[in-house]
């Protein structure tokens, strides 16, 4: 069964770039909803309003944006639709590779406005915020993936209709407790001051996964050390894969200094069209190298929704467990001004071996960017490709004995890679004790490898209740070199 999301943007060029990503993925999810919202960085204005001294909620601080009465940055909301018309473009050859893709005028019906007025906004029903509230309340047992690349506010409306309508209702608690189950929030932090002022006072439970990987896939990249996944984001990777000319989608994707404009933006934004703009962005008064024409740009929000596709691990479970979006860690001491706990996860750090052999902890999503980045470039090349056979596929792979156990101290088990390539390459398979997402006793677990087999025995150190984690990779030979993984989860008895 598909999981089901809705995105909510700011329509930053990085959440347009996010957005053209996003569509080459459609198959994979059932997605409910394309919504524009505001955030700290982009509103249209509403006249007389006044932008308080101070705001809460803020993962941001660096930039201090303008007043709530006019627009700022402001990029209009007819770009969202151009992207479909680009998608509708590369439709017919995408769905001949994969079933699932929604046809361009179920996205066109499912793309709405929500609220934009100024950063936190929620100051009236809008059509985005209703989609959202209709969806929160249907009888769909599914969880419900609510992505936020910009500000919190629209979901913060929708909550806040639901909440003025069945507050004073005997079925309140268990309404409230229903979507407090069934909400999840997928964030690139927070945007707006809607979560803490908002969600958190009405659904402190609601998870709030704050996907920051902004070193592996925003604007900072060039702060990563060297090796396979720096590569996939330079220019000759971009302008080789992506920027290629074979997909309408692709052909808007934003890099640096392209010649793209984007409307709305100053020329502090125009990273496309500034000529100067490597000597006076934020990242240059950092001290960040200058990027060269057709660097990767950024996709800041986009681990917001690779964390929804089915790569193979166990994200969803658990945001602990990890996958290609990183691995995540509940943060202690959060509470709403009632006292009551926070749900919010915050990244979690792993290690990192570099091109020079140096061990580092890094954001977890680093080590997956190279193939989350020729997984994209595989995709734009089905847009060019109209029969299945002219392209490449990710191969399959599964564990023949499954992938929960129980063990004992001690015990030895096995375990047999079973894979599959629909393009008759070769695949080849790979096994690792995930010890960042395992007990500290995984330090000592011992694995032996052969081939597609496995035989890891557990430490005898181990205690009850102590999990290993093995992750499974099945890499398919071709251009691209696609992967699929799983993840084996061994819980000590």
């Amino acid at each position: 069964m598909k999981i089901r999301t809705i995105i909510t943007q700011d329509a930053e060029v990085d959440d347009q770039n996010s957005l053209r990503h996003f569509l080459f993925y459609a198959n994979e999810v059932d997605l409910q909803g394309i919504v524009q919202t505001s955030s700290k960085f982009h509103w249209i204005g509403v006249p007389g309003a006044v932008k308080p001294e101070k705001r809460r909620g803020d993962d941001f601080g660096f930039e201090e944006s303008g007043p709530f009465d006019a627009p700022y940055r402001w990029p209009g909301t007819d770009w969202m639709f151009r992207v479909i018309d680009d998608y509708e473009k590369d439709y017919p050859n995408l769905k001949k590779h994969a079933d699932g893709y929604p046809t361009p005028d179920y996205l066109r019906s499912i793309t709405k406005i929500g609220n934009i007025g100024y950063e936190g906004e929620v100051e009236q029903k809008t059509e985005g915020s209703e989609l959202i509230r209709e969806r929160i309340l249907d009888d769909d047992p599914r969880t419900l993936y609510l992505q936020v690349w910009g500000g919190t506010n629209t979901i913060a409306r929708a909550l806040l209709d639901i909440y003025e309508e069945y507050k004073d209702t005997p079925e309140w608690p268990a309404l409230k407790e229903k979507i407090t189950k069934k909400v999840v929030i997928t964030a690139c932090g927070e945007q707006d001051p809607a979560y803490r002022d908002y969600v958190a006072e009405l659904f402190p439970g609601i998870p709030f996964i704050k996907t920051l990987q902004m070193k592996s896939y925003a604007y900072p990249w060039f702060v990563m050390p060297e090796g396979e996944s720096k590569d996939t984001l330079k220019a000759e990777f971009m302008k080789r894969e992506i920027l290629c000319g074979k997909s309408a989608l692709a052909d808007g994707y934003c890099t640096w200094l392209d010649g793209k404009r984007y409307e709305g933006e100053g020329d502090a934004g125009q990273f496309g069209a500034n000529p100067d703009i490597v000597n006076t962005w934020f990242g240059a008064r950092m001290g960040l190298p200058a990027a060269h024409q057709y660097d990767f740009l950024s996709e800041g929000d986009s681990p917001t929704y690779f964390a929804l596709f089915d790569w193979g691990f166990r994200t969803l479970e658990d945001f602990s467990y990890g996958g290609m979006a990183g691995r995540y860690h509940p943060v202690e001491g959060e509470v709403n001004s009632k006292g009551e706990p926070l749900n919010i996860w915050d990244v979690s750090l792993d290690h990192y071996v570099d091109r020079d052999g140096n061990d580092q902890e890094l954001e977890s999503m680093w080590p997956h960017v190279c193939e989350i980045q020729r997984d994209f470039a595989a995709r734009v090349d089905w847009a060019s490709k109209d029969r299945f056979e002219d392209a490449e596929h990710a191969p399959t792979l599964c564990i023949t004995e499954g992938t929960d156990f129980e063990a004992a101290p001690g015990e030895k088990l096995t375990f047999h890679a079973q894979t599959e390539s629909r393009d008759n390459a070769a695949v080849a398979v790979s096994f690792e004790v995930y010890k960042e997402a395992s007990a500290a006793c995984a330090a000592q677990a011992e694995l032996v490898c052969d081939g597609s087999c496995a035989e890891l025995t557990v430490p005898v150190n181990a205690t009850v209740n102590d999990c290993i984690h093995v992750v499974v990779k099945a890499q398919a030979e071709g251009h691209y070199q696609l992967v699929h993984y799983q993840q084996i989860i061994v819980r000590v008895r």
